[in-house]
């Protein structure tokens, strides 16, 4: 006699959460996988699906960001319809209108606010030089640079755009990007004058 050990396996039986979170509707809309969608509002996949079976509150951060990739309202999340911010619930019409917005949206807002957010990160340098914050700003900056480039996937775009910027004879803002040098050689310079005992 065979004995089938397939057959012996014990499995577990799925388990069904007691609650779907509105955001899993809302997801299914919009026709993206949870891991599509994760990324895109940037979450891991697992946490989305925590907050899809009721086992994650979404936080302000999330409802914003779900806001700018469907147009849905945060301040409807607790409402029973979800509503779009164009003035009517939530649904694949409004999706596909807000994918309207936001493709128009990206492609003017790089244009429209680039030498505002000039200026802007001007006006925030003297201030962190008059509050005297400039090395805890300069850190905190650069990481946030870093972060973004990890985050959206711009290595390559960025090294593809810095050959052709100084194949053209431009600068590179290196040190936007960079570590930067002077305080490790002034360290250094320090280090040296505690062993010399001055």
């Amino acid at each position: 006699m065979v004995t089938c050990i397939l057959c012996q396996v014990k499995t577990r039986p799925t388990r069904i959460p007691k609650k779907i979170h509105p955001l899993h509707h809302a997801r299914r809309i919009t026709g993206l996988t949870q891991a599509q969608f994760a990324e895109q509002i940037g979450i891991s996949t697992m946490m989305l699906k925590l907050i899809e079976q009721c086992r994650r509150p979404l936080t302000d951060r999330v409802k914003d960001a779900i806001h700018l990739v469907t147009g849905i309202d945060p301040a409807s999340w607790g409402k029973k319809k979800l509503q779009s911010t164009l003035g009517h619930p939530f649904d694949k019409k409004t999706y596909d209108l807000w994918q309207m917005v936001r493709q128009n949206e990206n492609e003017d807002a790089p244009k429209r606010v680039l030498n505002d957010r000039i200026k802007a990160l001007e006006l925030i340098g003297m201030l962190m030089q008059q509050e005297s914050k400039g090395v805890l700003w300069e850190h905190e900056f650069r990481q946030f640079i870093l972060k973004t480039v990890q985050r959206y996937k711009l290595a390559k775009s960025l090294a593809a755009l810095k050959r052709e910027i100084e194949q053209r004879g431009e600068k590179w803002p290196e040190q936007a990007f960079a570590a930067p040098k002077a305080p490790t050689y002034k360290a250094s310079i320090a280090t040296a004058l505690l062993k010399s005992g001055i």
